[in-house]
């Protein structure tokens, strides 16, 4: 042992501590030691115990620099993640550092460890980059390992353009556990390098199941815009995936709130909103007019909103809030436009005004249920409920409407205080007509969902569902299903776990016993109902990849963007410990 001691505190090192190297070691370096310690002695043992202390201390010393170039490290990572989430580029670790020592001098400044810490913490540019890189990494083998392991999963698919016109692709995986665990994170998003044709699309999702070794047998659902390139029934990539013999039976859905946008636009009233573009467009792409209103509306002192929002067609509810606030602003835009020798004669048509009012109404209902419809980890089911009460809210509004009942129509009673009953009796007629086209177009364009409805809805009312409800895909054998379904609704023990939720519930069904009827509602559970995650993907890739950073590879925008949209935590520490630890040069 004494030997083995010295030999480590000499200045050489040994390759391999086998027998006779470290006989030969100690015969050359150390031929004198039992000349001036002789074994058995005081000072042997002195000098032996001394040797033991250096190299314990020297062991210390490597422990203690090395947990704190960890702990450093790991403060590095942490800030990285925090940057990556917050979409901010990857020199804003400099700022931050910069911040960080600033506040320490403030607040610590005799403290000089902490300082010194604070300036090792390695924050470069490229060293965010790099650590964003590793917990993407990290992230994205734990969400592969999730989804092979998943019961069920579907995807949902949706394609834009960045800032150079380059089409991303994204594509968003939903997965289900055996104990009905749901999440929904991004897979892919990839750059079409050229066309985005059905094939084109078809062949980078494979490329991305591939990629992530995904189970495609599991695969219950695909949902999509409504483009030919995604929805068409033959080129387009639900009908080449329904023709391809290695995919199985799914479900394809246009997206829900895809499908109201379009609806919503049957409700035809361009004699309104036609005026309030133009009017709005003068007001605000001038600046000196902007400035002008802005100024009127100040003057006027009447506890006015501010300014008149300009309408964008993209944004979901940008229509409704135009056309409320500019209802709102009325008076304020006939006074400026008439300043300005603009002539509108609609802003003092009492009709136009109803119209207006009635457009305002419908469109906040309409929002709402946007509204509704809108958020991740959306049950297929609830979707389909806002949807249809919305349809039947229609048959309300119209009845209301033709009766002279504005209850759900503030707007429209507080527009019509000056017209004539006459009038205001054939305006109402005409409205009743309006909502009745739009309650069609409803039921026209949500026709394929209330064919499915059955099927859905068993999720949440299992009980209450017909017997012969569940059918393919959902099902592979229907008559064995039809006796489950018998035998559950007679399962009373199971009766109160649904009062705890859907989810709950089904947590509770035990697979053994009710093995079709429990996979069918995995099934379901593991939908898209819409493309909402990947319009809320692409509204990220906006800051993440602006006009400020718009040279990023297309490895750093999937990176940033999962990193940013994902709901998983990374393990840090488990990162730093598979890396060599350095502070900051």
């Amino acid at each position: 042992m004494y030997e083995a001691k010295a030999a480590s505190t000499a200045e050489t090192s040994l390759a391999h501590f086998k027998a006779s190297n470290l006989q030969r070691h100690f015969s050359s370096l150390h031929a004198n030691i039992d000349q001036e310690f002789p074994k058995g002695t005081e000072l042997r043992k002195y000098e032996l115990a001394t040797l033991k202390s250096q190299a314990e201390k020297q062991i210390q010393f490597f422990q203690k620099f090395t947990k704190r170039s960890e702990t450093i490290t790991l403060a590095s990572y942490q800030l990285a993640w925090n940057i990556a989430r917050a979409k901010k580029p990857y020199n804003e670790g400099e700022f931050v550092k910069k911040c960080l020592s600033d506040v320490v001098e403030i607040l610590s400044p005799e403290n000089d460890k902490l300082k010194r810490m604070v300036s090792d913490v390695q924050l470069s540019r490229h060293t965010v980059e790099h650590r964003i890189s590793d917990i993407n990494t990290a992230i994205e083998s734990q969400l592969h390992s999730d989804l092979q392991a998943c019961e069920y999963f579907s995807v949902a698919l949706d394609e834009s353009c960045d800032i150079q016109d380059k089409p991303q692709l994204a594509i968003f995986a939903r997965s289900v556990s055996n104990d009905c665990v749901i999440k929904e994170e991004l897979l892919d998003i990839v750059p079409l390098k050229d066309r985005t044709r059905g094939i084109d699309v078809k062949e980078t999702m494979m490329a991305a199941f591939e990629k992530a070794n995904l189970p495609i047998t599991k695969l219950t659902a695909i949902a999509t815009d409504g483009a030919p390139a995604m929805m068409g029934s033959v080129n387009g990539l639900v009908g080449l995936c329904k023709a391809d013999q290695t995919i199985p039976d799914f479900w394809n859905f246009h997206c829900i709130i895809h499908m109201e946008q379009l609806v919503s636009k049957s409700l035809n009233l361009d004699n309104v909103m036609k005026p309030v573009m133009e009017i709005g467009n003068y007001i605000r792409t001038h600046a000196l007019n902007h400035r002008q209103f802005k100024n009127l509306i100040a003057e006027l002192d009447q506890g006015l909103p501010g300014d008149l929002p300009l309408h964008c067609t993209v944004r979901w509810l940008s229509k409704g809030r135009v056309l409320s606030r500019f209802f709102e602003l009325l008076d304020a835009v006939k006074l400026f436009m008439e300043k300005k020798d603009k002539d509108y004669p609609e802003l003092s048509d009492l009709k136009w005004i109803m119209d207006l009012a009635f457009l305002v109404d419908m469109l906040c209902h309409l929002d709402r249920l946007n509204l509704t419809l809108q958020g991740k980890l959306k049950m297929l089911p609830d979707l389909v409920q806002s949807v249809f009460a919305f349809v039947n809210k229609l048959k309300l509004f119209k009845t209301h409407i033709q009766k002279g009942d504005l209850t759900h129509f503030p707007t429209l009673l507080k527009a019509s205080g000056q017209v004539a009953s006459a009038a205001l009796s054939k305006q109402r007629a005409r409205y009743a007509t309006l909502i009745e086209n739009l309650h069609e177009s409803f039921v026209t364009r949500f026709h394929d969902l209330q064919l499915k409805r059955p099927q859905i809805t068993f999720l949440v009312d299992p009980f209450n569902a017909e017997t012969g409800c569940l059918k393919v895909p959902l099902v592979t054998d229907g008559a064995a299903a039809e006796l489950e379904m018998i035998d559950l609704c007679e399962e009373d023990q199971l009766k109160p776990a649904l009062r705890e939720g859907t989810i709950e519930f089904w947590k509770s069904v035990p697979m053994e016993k009710y093995p079709n009827v429990k996979r069918a509602a995995l099934k379901i559970l593991s939908m898209f109902g819409s493309t909402y995650v990947c319009e809320s993907v692409f509204s990220t890739l906006k800051h993440v990849k602006s006009k400020h950073r718009s040279v990023l590879t297309d490895t750093h925008v999937k990176e940033l963007l999962r990193v940013t949209t994902t709901e998983y935590k990374p393990d840090l520490k488990r990162i730093v410990q598979g890396k060599e630890c350095q502070k900051s040069h």
